[in-house]
């Protein structure tokens, strides 16, 4: 990840798993405007550790997408300029 030469936007799927909510951090920290997906984004205990990151409240929003679910990541991914595919299957 090099340095964020004007504001760009990335879709980071999986955002509150241990690795995805990593990059996430490293994203915000250099610059990026991040579409986080996640299974709840009302679910507070799971999706904190992102909110709580330095640059999150502005350039941070989740989103709710389930994996096998067809559609769920379109508005996410909407206007991004690049998508990092962390989210793995549960069941």
């Amino acid at each position: 990840i090099g340095n964020a030469y004007k504001p760009t936007t990335v879709c980071v799927t999986g955002g509150a798993g241990f690795m995805a909510s990593w990059l996430v951090k490293r994203l915000l920290d250099k610059g990026y405007n991040v579409h986080a997906t996640v299974r709840d984004p009302e679910a507070e205990a799971k999706v904190r550790h992102l909110l709580d990151t330095p640059g999150a409240a502005e350039r941070l929003k989740l989103f709710r997408a389930e994996l096998l679910e067809d559609g769920s990541f379109d508005a996410a991914v909407a206007g991004c300029d690049g998508v990092f595919h962390v989210a793995t299957p549960t069941e």
